[in-house]
């Protein structure tokens, strides 16, 4: 049964490889599946032009990768609320992350509606609690996932708005915002601070990268304030960590990090 039950949900997660694709190719500045992007994916005069959105290839990537997490969130979680939801988290993140380095955009459907939904979950779980149903595989009690989604926005509006001030530059898109705030109903405000850590480690690494390889590869000058940084696969890095393995790893992340600061500089004598 074990095997026969993951080879159904490797299929249909296969399956939802050309939806995953539609959407990364429709949602971006429309907010809805638009049917004329389904032809995308059978133009081969994209191709040859150069379009990142034409052609079976992107399809068959995402179908191997939602089938790939189905089965892994499977033997990771069983038959189990908190395996469905890894999935459509993973899938999720996916199309963010690809549609917010392409186009310095997020979805507003996954953004606003997801925080929306979360909430709504964490409600419907007190609810069923309340009346003695077992307590889901991922559970956020409704008043912890309010505080996660008002801290989540409410940190990175308030980093935005210093940027401006100072700067008089955007700091933080609107996009970032609203998806930590979503993050944050469906994990809780403890969760928010782990995602905001993991995300700026990883951003700052990725930011530095990028400038050093624009200035490699096409000769670009770095000029400050000016590199624009999609950090929305960032964030959502931080929140699969969280949501698939808890805050034991950044503890202990954080302790590894505590010794090798104290022995190699705090006790270093000159």
């Amino acid at each position: 049964m074990f095997i026969i039950t993951a080879l159904i949900l490797g299929i249909v997660g296969w399956l939802s490889g050309p939806f995953i694709g539609w959407a990364i190719r429709s949602w971006p500045g429309h907010e809805c599946l638009e049917e004329e992007y389904l032809d995308c994916r059978t133009c081969r005069g994209g191709s040859k032009r150069g379009c990142y959105q034409a052609g079976f290839n992107q399809d068959r990537i995402y179908s191997i990768f939602s089938s790939i997490v189905a089965v892994l969130c499977f033997i990771f979680a069983g038959i189990s609320v908190k395996a469905f939801l890894g999935w459509i988290f993973t899938v999720s993140c996916l199309i963010i992350g690809i549609v917010d380095i392409r186009y310095l955009i997020i979805p507003d459907i996954l953004s606003i509606k997801g925080g929306i939904i979360g909430f709504a979950y964490s409600l419907l779980a007190y609810l069923l609690i309340t009346l003695k149903f077992p307590q889901p595989s991922h559970y956020v009690a409704p008043l912890d996932s309010f505080a996660g989604a008002l801290l989540g926005g409410g940190s990175l509006w308030l980093l935005g708005w210093f940027a401006w001030l100072i700067f008089k530059k955007e700091g933080m898109g609107g996009g970032d915002v609203k998806l930590l705030a979503t993050f944050g109903a469906w994990m809780g405000w403890k969760a928010v601070v782990a995602i905001v850590i993991i995300a700026s480690f990883l951003g700052s690494i990725g930011g530095v990268s990028g400038i050093i390889y624009s200035r490699i590869r096409y000769k670009k000058e770095y000029r400050p304030l000016t590199h624009l940084i999609p950090f929305g696969p960032y964030l959502c890095i931080g929140f699969m960590v969280i949501f698939f393995f808890g805050m034991e790893p950044l503890y202990k992340l954080m302790e590894a990090y505590q010794v090798f600061f104290e022995q190699y500089f705090l006790d270093r004598k000159y």
